[in-house]
């Protein structure tokens, strides 16, 4: 990809750097001001729990009584309990260690450019390269060679100890709010230099910078790494140093190169091809094998002195699943297994908050999660609904079925999947030989009023609850296990709710206006319970988007464009999928790839205008552009399903996109018919592609 010149003092516009455990930002340097780089990690937190989780009535029976009693004093105490927490204290939440500034020598002006193939920063004054940065992921440091005299300064966020100025996208209040630590303490030992930033517990952490000739090595440490998190730092940025930039910039490089003959997609559209690849970037940037998933923002944290939007947590009901639901088709296993590794290991506090909040055995997550998988408040009706966990654990499923990976089948889908269904089990209450939930809403539909629990359960819930157990069923079957019970579970829970074609809230109302979420929609996208292949399905799809339609999009956001396109494309509306990719590049997308959440350019495209930087919308559309590509969820291969007209007299193709059971496929369409196919099997087996049946064996098989 080309390079992009560009500047600006805005932190999201920056240019991101990051090797999935460390990340920064490169902005700023104009009017004589200095190069801004942030430093961040995703695992550093403010970990101190909110104080009201703690409470004996912070538990899911108090929600339920709390939430159906009708009094206008109990909701005011729900919300106390329940909903106010998340921003009555400034605590948990992902934390910024802050920034480096590099002030050059005679130089009021500068220019950078981010080389998305090989991962680096090139920084400008007129027509001169002064400076080039990496993120070393073999070091574990950042790397700068500069060619210019530079002074350098570290800038700790005011918000940590300080009063924070400046505006967050949290709530109105979050630019008031500060962490209360201690004052940091900035120390240097010849070349090294650093702070430390102590906190209200044993954990302290601060940047480290090296300096030796003309380059810069620096790295964010903390107690987690060692109880001397100084001394540690030094040593690996010593280490660092004497590998010398050239010899970890050339590791860099062969890294990067790997990473992108993974897989590839070339649609002949510049905006959608760019897009697509920028979002691969950061897609590796913030997510290695080995560390933390990506929360909202990835390895980056906002740099305006002020909380992150929403905290920067883990939010499981859409954007944790969507940051991960694409990965498979693009052959990315090592960065994307790193969610599912994360549930695993969190396995154990999942099931002490089943125990604890729920009272139920098996596992169950908080939706609005910390980096260690505890609850952080929130909207009640998502944050601590149960059937969120089932939306995560879909991943696990999605892992297997693309890889056809019987012994993780064995060991990790299938006990994940029957603790969560122990537990959703246990919560169910019969009622007319039919089960419901205690409570059941639709997130986000209907914000956190009361209305927004819908009888006798949501459609989201009917669904998730369905793919559950029929899951479970499949699971068994497949393993030799005995469990009579889910066919008796199932034959007891609800048909989904469709009226005229329309798949509902619940059994007794539509969406009655425009809304981002689309999570009453879960039916068809993406837990395929109902496909594209019947009259009657058909019609509940045309109809169901005939109504979105209606409604219109005035209260969308960015990733409500990606799953709209995501549906689109199941519909085979090719035409209409592509209008909604292109209108979520072109007016979500900033130049360095971030999604920005709302129209922030005023293309007209929705009312909402604010910009809180986040990631999963990115992967939507990539998922998105895959399904208008390849499609392969009724147990056959559909190759360019869902091409808008426009493409239809160009070349198209894609290379190693993965489809169930681990076929990797590459193919060429050019003006409107195949003109290449060809299919890397792991076995020899028969694969129905296009409607004809091929006979596949072991490795490469050219069929077109």
């Amino acid at each position: 990809m080309d390079k992009r010149i560009t500047k600006t003092e805005n932190w999201d516009e920056g240019l991101p750097l990051g090797n999935g455990f460390t990340g920064s930002i490169v902005y700023g340097g104009t009017d004589g001001k200095p190069l801004k780089i942030t430093v961040d990690r995703t695992d550093l937190w403010d970990l101190r729990p909110n104080e009201t989780t703690l409470e004996k009535a912070f538990n899911y029976d108090n929600l339920v009584k709390l939430s159906l009693s009708g009094k206008k004093e109990d909701w005011q105490e729900r919300e106390r309990l329940f909903e106010d927490i998340f921003m009555a204290k400034p605590y948990p939440s992902k934390i910024t260690a802050g920034r480096l500034e590099l002030a050059f020598d005679g130089v009021n002006d500068l220019s950078y450019s981010l080389d998305y193939d090989n991962a680096f920063v090139d920084v400008y004054t007129d027509n001169r390269a002064i400076a080039r940065l990496f993120i070393s992921k073999t070091a574990g440091v950042g790397v700068i060679k500069t060619f210019s005299d530079f002074k350098m300064s570290i800038h700790v966020p005011a918000y940590l100890s300080g009063a924070p100025e400046g505006k967050s996208a949290i709530s109105d209040g979050a630019d008031k709010m500060s962490l209360g630590y201690p004052a940091a303490i900035f120390e240097h030992d010849g070349d090294f230099g650093w702070y430390r930033q102590n906190t209200f517990t044993n954990y302290s952490f601060g940047i480290v910078t090296y300096k030796t000739g003309d380059e810069l090595y620096y790295t964010l440490s903390t107690t987690d790494d060692n109880a001397d998190y100084v001394g540690f730092a030094k040593e690996k940025l010593k280490k660092a140093a004497a590998a010398g930039f050239e010899n970890l910039f050339a590791e860099h490089k062969k890294d990067w190169k790997a990473y992108w003959g993974k897989s590839q997609v070339k649609t002949g559209d510049k905006l959608i091809d760019e897009t697509y690849k920028k979002s691969w970037y950061l897609f590796k940037s913030c997510s290695a094998k080995g560390g933390y998933p990506m929360p909202l923002q990835g390895v980056w944290t906002a740099d305006n002195n002020c909380l992150p939007p929403w905290k920067g947590d883990y939010h499981h009901d859409t954007n944790t699943e969507l940051s991960y639901q694409s990965y498979l088709k693009a052959n990315r296993l090592k960065e994307g297994e790193t969610f599912i590794d994360y549930l695993w290991r969190l396995k154990p506090a999942y099931e002490k908050f089943a125990r604890e909040f729920f009272g139920v055995g098996g596992l169950l997550l908080p939706s609005c999660s910390t980096l260690d998988g505890k609850p952080m408040g929130g909207w009640a009706q998502y944050s601590l609904s149960p059937m969120m966990t089932v939306w995560a654990a879909q991943s696990f499923d999605e892992y297997y079925l693309y890889t056809g990976d019987e012994k993780f089948l064995k060991n990790r889908a299938y006990p994940f999947f029957k603790a969560v269904g122990t537990a959703i089990k246990s919560l169910l209450r019969e009622e007319n030989g039919k089960y419901y939930l205690p409570l059941s809403s639709s997130p986000e539909i209907f914000d956190n009023e009361p209305r927004s629990y819908l009888t006798p359960n949501s459609n989201f819930d009917l669904a998730l609850l369905i793919y559950l157990f029929e899951t479970l069923k499949k699971y068994s079957e497949i393993l030799g296990k005995d469990e009579k019970e889910y066919d008796e579970i199932l034959a007891k829970l609800d048909d989904i709710a469709i009226d005229d074609g329309v798949v509902m809230l619940d059994k007794t109302q539509k969406l009655p206006e425009t809304h981002r979420h689309f999570s009453h929609l879960m039916c068809l996208y993406p837990l395929h319970l109902i496909n594209y292949d019947t009259e009657e399905h058909k019609r509940i799809y045309n109809a169901t988007l005939q109504n979105l339609e209606t409604l219109g999009s005035g209260m969308w956001v960015g990733f409500s464009f990606a799953m709209a396109a995501q549906i689109y494309a199941m519909a085979k509306r090719g035409n209409s999928a592509y209008e909604k990719i292109y209108q979520f590049c072109k007016g979500f997308v900033c130049e360095n790839g971030f999604h920005l959440n709302g129209d922030y350019k005023y293309y007209g495209y929705t009312q909402w205008h604010y910009r809180p930087f986040t990631l999963e919308s990115s992967f939507g559309f990539c998922d998105a552009l895959h399904e208008m590509l390849l499609q392969d969820h009724q147990g056959f291969i559909e190759l360019f399903p869902s091409i808008p007209t426009e493409w239809q007299s160009r070349t198209i193709s894609f290379k190693n996109l993965r489809s169930q059971g681990g076929l990797l496929i590459s193919a060429t369409l050019k003006n409107g018919v195949l003109a290449k196919l060809n299919v890397k099997s792991p076995s020899a087996r028969t694969a129905t592609i296009n409607g004809k049946i091929y006979n596949l064996k072991k490795g490469n098989n050219a069929l077109v």
